[in-house]
């Protein structure tokens, strides 16, 4: 079966107001997806914000307990030298 051929021819005007149509179209899908990448964004941001903060607290419990340990070092040798007459 053959297609046959519309003898109407698009005008100006109308080639104009699709392409607007489509314009429109495209730009409010942009804008949409925009707004979607932004809450993306947003929550990956909170999460990394959330994962720093973590980090920092173990790095400062880290140094904390680092403190702590050189102190019962120093008391362990300080008992052994007593008890053990040792060097």
């Amino acid at each position: 079966m053959v297609k046959q051929w519309k003898d109407k021819v698009a005008t100006e005007t109308f080639v104009y107001r699709l392409f607007n149509q489509i314009d429109e179209k495209i730009e409010n899908f942009k804008d949409e997806l925009n707004l979607k990448l932004d809450e993306k964004f947003n929550k990956v941001m909170e999460h990394l914000v959330d994962i720093a903060g973590q980090f920092k607290k173990f790095d400062e419990e880290r140094i904390v307990m680092s403190g702590k340990l050189s102190e019962h070092i120093d008391r362990i040798e300080k008992l052994e030298q007593e008890v053990f007459k040792t060097s």
